[in-house]
This record gives C-alpha cells, structure tokens and sequence, in this order.
C-alpha cells in the first residue's frame, strides 16, 4: 500500500467490510430559493474509485506495468467472498481477454524473461495484512521484550500458532477457497507479503511450522495458475545503513537461501521480491545520499544469494526496489548498478498512491477528499508514470507498481 511507513500501517489496518456502494442526493424543497442547492453526497464512494482503478490501470496496460493491489478486506471480502463489484470491474475493464489468454501448458520450469512475465501477469492483488502481521521491532532485540504476538497469541502445547499471527491485524485465515475466488475476480497474479522476523531462531533458522504454512499459501496461488510473488516485508532489520548491513546480511543471507531451498523446485510462475519499503535506521523518508548505497547491497544481496543455489533459480525472475520502493528520480539514480548473471531476469518494484488525500483514509499530511477530480488527479498520477518512464529508459528493466490503492470512504466523513 505506497508512502510513509507509519502511513501505511495507518491505511491498511481501516478494514471496510461493506461490499456495496451508494450514492444519494439530498431531496429539494418546493420553498426553496430558486438557486439551486449543492448536491450532497453520501455513502460509499465506489463509483469515485472505480474511476480511479480504471484511469491507474489504464496507465499501467499503457505502459507495460502489473498493479498490485493493496488490499485488506475492503476490495475483496475474504470472509464473506465477495467484493467491491463496480471497483473490480473497472480494473478489469482495462485488460480484453483475448490480449491475456496466458495458461501454463508446459510441465516444469519454462524460462521466461522479466518483461514476458510482467506482462502475463496482467494485474495482481496483495494478501495483504496476513502473513505480514508482526509485532516485531529490531530495536528490542537482545532485551527481554518481546512483541505481543508472541506474548499474547494463541499457543498450542506453549507455542504461538501460525493462526495467531496469519490474523493479528484483523485478517482471517487465508483459505484456498479464498484465492480460488481472486481468480475468478479476474486478477492472475498474488503478491503474498510476508514478515520473517519473528520466525527466526538465534541462528537465523526459519520455524518449520511458519515456512510449511507459507509453502501452503503459496501453493493455493501456484495451484489456481496464477503468478505468486514471495518477499521479506516488515523485517525492519532490514535497513539501509553500513551499521545494520554488517550486523544483519548474514541473517538476509540465510533466510532467503532457506526460502530459495525450500521453494527449488517450482516453476518461473514463482518470483521472489527483495524487501519492502525500506528506509534508515531512523525511517527517513529523506534520508542522506551516503544510504542509498546500502539500498543496492541489500539488493545484489539477494541475487546473489538466489543465483548461487542453482537450478530453477538461475534463471527465475526476481524484483528489486529502491529506498521505500519509491519510483521517484533520487530514488533510481542508482538502482541500475545492481547487477544479475542472469540476463533479462529483473523486475523493478515501486508503490504508488497518488493523490495520497483521495488513495488514504487518514493522512493528516493533506487534505483528504472522497472525491475523484479528473483534472487534477490525472495529472498527478500520470505525471508519476512519466517519471517512471524516463528512468526505465535508463535502465532497461521491466516494472511492477506492487502496492497501489484508493481505499473506499463515505463523502459524509470527508467532504
């Protein structure tokens, strides 16, 4: 969901359960002036942000883009398996069937290159919430604190459960039900967020039980023919600084080598991404030139680690982003000095939620409106794509907008 990170913990935890939206207009009094009164909307404003998803994935077919929306229960009901039916339908209407009839056909891994892949994938939905949940905070380890998850979660024989974490930010436990119903929705692409943290012992060893329930999820994903995209999401460990560089690369080393392992045989349908949004150790959104460096090792990092356990993962596609998967100029200055032995294998990464008052419930950084303005909000938006335009020109590599959303409100709470 893209942004500032205490923003976004913000927008994702607004659950909206409500799958219908409505308009009204305020009836006219017969003794009224005869001046017209302002129209005064209320309900949800579906319809505004149908046209927001329609404009956004309009730009991304335009320009060779996959979308992953961000959501948690409020595009897609997973409880009650239904959804935002005028919202999907705009999204789907930008992408013609008979221009994406991708199916798997060939048993076994198939290479593909990076830009092939973005393009079967079509336009993709996050999991978003779920196996991200965390309590972690980096800054607590070596103390005895722990997060309260692990304190407070449901345990079997003193355990916390997998069930604890997969629904402690309001989710419910996925089901293969669940994914069943995003294809049918017409999305051929999940990005499956997922926090490490607090499933690593003291020597970096993933639990068991969280790596067979990840394996799972990922095979409700792989087994309905769409594309699945596996990362290290809110390991804020993960930070870009010589200081926890040093202290924790051998961590990032052997948790993805694990994954790597653990996922070796299957086909080019899975990718694995690097890391989410990450920041400094102070989660600067500004933060100074001399990070950015760290940005790229993180990166190189993971392909490194990948490329090296052979096989399929020679030559499967992966993503890299920049700091905060920011798609902006500074950001991308020096993200091309990342390099792959395998050629035509990467994927680019940004988060867009632009206009951030409109795409937000609650950002108290601008003035929040529930009502799409064409005018001025195409042109924010587009004026984003451009500027991923001009450095992808630079560097040659195929590009995913991996969280972007406009989440519904009522115009009543806004405007």
């Amino acid at each position: 969901m893209k942004k500032i990170k205490f923003i976004l913990s913000a927008a994702v935890l607004i659950l909206l359960t409500s799958c219908a939206g409505k308009v009204a207009t305020e009836p006219e009094n017969e003794f009224s002036d005869s001046k017209p009164k302002p129209t005064k909307l209320t309900g949800w404003n579906d319809a505004e942000v149908a046209e927001y998803a329609k404009f956004f994935n309009k730009l991304c077919r335009e320009a060779g883009y996959t979308g992953f929306w961000w959501d948690c229960n409020d595009l897609i009901n997973r409880k009650e398996l239904s959804c935002r039916q005028q919202i999907v339908d705009a999204i789907m209407s930008q992408y013609p069937a008979e221009d994406f009839t991708y199916t798997k056909t060939t048993a076994g891994f198939v290479e593909e290159d990076a830009a092939t892949a973005v393009h079967n994938m079509k336009t993709g939905w996050n999991l978003g919430n779920t196996l991200d949940a965390t309590s972690y905070d980096w800054k607590k380890e070596g103390t005895d604190e722990i997060g309260w998850i692990l304190q407070w979660g449901e345990k079997r024989d003193g355990k916390v459960t997998t069930k604890a974490f997969e629904t402690a930010w309001g989710m419910p436990v996925t089901t293969r039900e669940m994914i069943h119903y995003v294809k049918e929705c017409g999305f051929n692409a999940v990005r499956i967020p997922c926090t490490w943290a607090e499933h690593i012992d003291e020597n970096n060893q993933i639990d068991a039980e969280w790596m067979a329930r990840v394996h799972q999820v990922v095979d409700y994903v792989i087994d309905e023919g769409m594309y699945c995209i596996l990362n290290t999401h809110h390991d804020g460990w993960v930070c870009a600084s010589e200081n926890m560089y040093n202290k924790y690369s051998k961590r990032f080393e052997t948790v993805w080598t694990q994954i790597a392992q653990e996922f070796k045989d299957y086909d080019e349908r899975l990718i694995f991404a690097s890391m989410n949004e990450v920041t400094d150790e102070k989660d600067s959104w500004n933060p100074p030139a001399s990070t950015f460096k760290y940005i790229n090792m993180w990166n190189q990092l993971f392909i490194n680690t990948i490329r090296a356990q052979g096989g399929n993962h020679a030559k499967r596609n992966l993503v890299i982003s920049p700091r905060g998967c920011s798609g902006s100029d500074r950001d991308m200055q020096i993200l091309d000095q990342v390099t792959d032995p395998a050629e035509n294998h990467l994927i680019i990464e940004v988060h867009n939620y632009t206009p951030q008052g409109f795409c937000f419930n609650n950002a108290t950084w601008t003035t929040m409106t529930a009502k799409w303005r064409p005018m001025q909000h195409e042109y924010d938006i587009r004026n984003d794509f451009n500027m991923y335009a001009r450095w992808q020109k630079r560097i040659n590599r195929p590009v995913i907008i991996g969280e972007y959303a406009a989440f519904p409100k009522k115009y009543e709470d806004y405007d």
